[in-house]
């Protein structure tokens, strides 16, 4: 299990994506190092999270975007 510690900020705060990344800076090296010492590039490591990383960004935003659409139609079935 990965450690990660808890927001120390209300979600409102201007720099708690910096404390995000900051947060999750270590594991993220530790999972880059054992893919590499398995025998991947650094490279092929740091473009597959890269692409991983824009994967779940545009499935949230379509996620999002069905959850408001699926609203929608819910309000105008009422």
């Amino acid at each position: 299990m990965i450690d990660i510690p808890a927001p120390p900020v209300p979600p409102d705060r201007d720099n708690r994506h910096l404390l995000c990344q900051m947060a999750i800076e270590v594991p993220l090296q530790e999972i880059i190092h054992a893919a590499v010492k398995a025998g991947w590039e650094e490279t092929e490591v740091l473009t597959a999270i890269i692409e991983m990383a824009d994967n779940l960004v545009l499935a949230h935003g379509s996620n999002a975007e069905l959850d408001a659409l699926l609203k929608a139609i819910k309000r105008r079935m009422e």
